[in-house]
């Protein structure tokens, strides 16, 4: 993906958390990036009263990341993205998850979604802060046909299924990046991308999925 579409949002030094502005397809979505429980805090509190309407159908879309050169390695980011708003939160670097994070994660209201997510689950259970979830978040793959063949496209890659389902061209995922070192305290400006986009079009893909019908 094009790194011109990041921008960082300057900060104070010493800050406990980086927020970047990703111009994605005409949208403007905000991502904040931090390791402390009270930015995540309140980053929820924020985006719970924003949805307060919706919240007995709450999409949201997750992804994790891990070491990479371990399949089986724990998760060492969270990426939540509700609307236009994203966080990636840095366990690796947390002494302490928020409660209201572990009740959202168990709220059985909220729908979580993703592509090719079969190990998230397990990758946060098995996270130093033994994140556990209601239900194992939906693979959309398992429901989501192009809206240019009708084909299933429980195979596809993800950037066919952006292409294919949400009609968005010239997204492209770098493997690269995507096996690169997550445990980093300071993420790269490509690896907050392709986090942010990446739990974005889940969202997008489960709220016209109507993902809560579904789980």
């Amino acid at each position: 993906m094009d790194s011109s579409i990041i921008t960082e949002v300057p900060t104070l030094p010493f800050s406990n958390h980086q927020t970047f502005i990703i111009n994605f397809n005409r949208t403007r979505i905000a991502t904040t990036v931090t390791s402390t429980p009270s930015v995540v805090r309140k980053w929820l509190r924020t985006t719970l009263c924003h949805r307060r309407r919706i919240l007995h159908h709450l999409v949201v879309g997750l992804g994790v990341q891990w070491l990479p050169g371990y399949r089986t390695s724990p998760a060492a980011t969270l990426q939540l993205c509700v609307g236009r708003r994203c966080l990636i939160f840095q366990l690796l670097h947390s002494d302490s998850v928020p409660n209201l994070l572990r009740r959202f994660l168990l709220n059985p209201r909220n729908t979580f979604v993703g592509l090719w997510n079969h190990s998230d689950a397990d990758k946060l259970l098995n996270s130093k802060h033994a994140l556990g979830m209601f239900r194992e978040p939906l693979d959309l793959r398992q429901h989501a046909f192009s809206k240019v063949t009708g084909r299933s496209l429980v195979q596809a890659s993800r950037e066919t299924i952006v292409e294919e389902y949400l009609g968005i061209r010239g997204v492209r995922f770098d493997d690269q990046i995507g096996r690169s070192e997550w445990d980093n305290k300071d993420l790269s400006s490509m690896q907050v991308l392709q986090a942010c986009v990446d739990s974005y079009i889940s969202f997008l893909i489960g709220k016209d999925l109507k993902a809560w019908e579904i789980s």
